[in-house]
C-alpha cells in the first residue's frame, strides 16, 4: 500500500513502446521492462523474446521506466541498461524500494566490473555485459519469469 502511494506520487507522462512476441506453449508469457537507448541491446532482447515469447515495455528514460514499474502490475522482470549512469543506479534503488519482488537484470559495458558489484548491492538479480548474447538473456528471462520457488538461475 505504501509503495502504491509512492507510485501515485511520481506519475507523469510516459513514453513507452510495447514489443510483443507471442509463442505457443504452456509457459506464461513473460512481461518485462527494458530501459535502453542502445539499438543493439534492444535487438538482443527482441531476439531473446523471439526464443521464448514475451512482451517488453521499452522505455528510453529512467522516469518513464519508473512510471512503468509503478503502473504495470503484471511485470515479471526489468532489464536496465546502465549506460544511463547515475540515473540507472537511482532507478535500481527505487525499484528495490517500490517493487522488491521484481527481479532486475542489469546490463553494463564490458569495462565496468565495479558497476556489477554496485548493482548487486542495490538489488540487481543478475548482471550481464553488453556482449551477452540473446541466448543468455533468454535463459535469464525464462528463469526470472518463473515463481521464485521454481527458479534455478539465481
Amino acid at each position: 500500500e505504501v509503495a502504491r502511494k509512492k507510485c501515485a506520487a511520481i506519475r507523469n507522462c510516459c513514453k513507452v513502446e510495447i514489443l510483443s512476441v507471442q509463442k505457443s506453449g504452456s509457459m506464461k508469457t513473460p512481461v518485462m521492462l527494458l530501459l535502453t537507448n542502445d539499438n543493439e541491446l534492444e535487438e538482443s532482447v527482441a531476439d531473446a523474446l523471439s526464443e521464448i515469447g514475451g512482451i517488453s515495455h521499452l522505455t528510453r528514460a529512467a522516469g518513464d521506466a519508473l512510471e512503468t514499474i509503478c503502473g504495470v502490475d503484471d511485470l515479471d522482470l526489468a532489464i536496465i541498461d546502465f549506460e544511463h549512469g547515475p540515473h540507472g543506479m537511482t532507478l535500481l534503488s527505487a525499484i528495490s524500494t517500490l517493487r522488491e519482488d521484481l527481479p532486475v537484470i542489469v546490463i553494463t559495458r564490458d569495462d565496468e566490473e565495479h558497476v556489477e558489484a554496485l548493482a548487486y548491492a542495490n538489488g540487481a538479480t543478475a548482471c550481464f555485459s553488453k556482449q551477452a548474447v540473446a541466448t543468455q538473456l533468454a535463459n535469464a528471462i525464462r528463469e526470472l519469469s518463473k515463481p521464485k520457488a521454481e527458479q534455478v538461475f539465481v
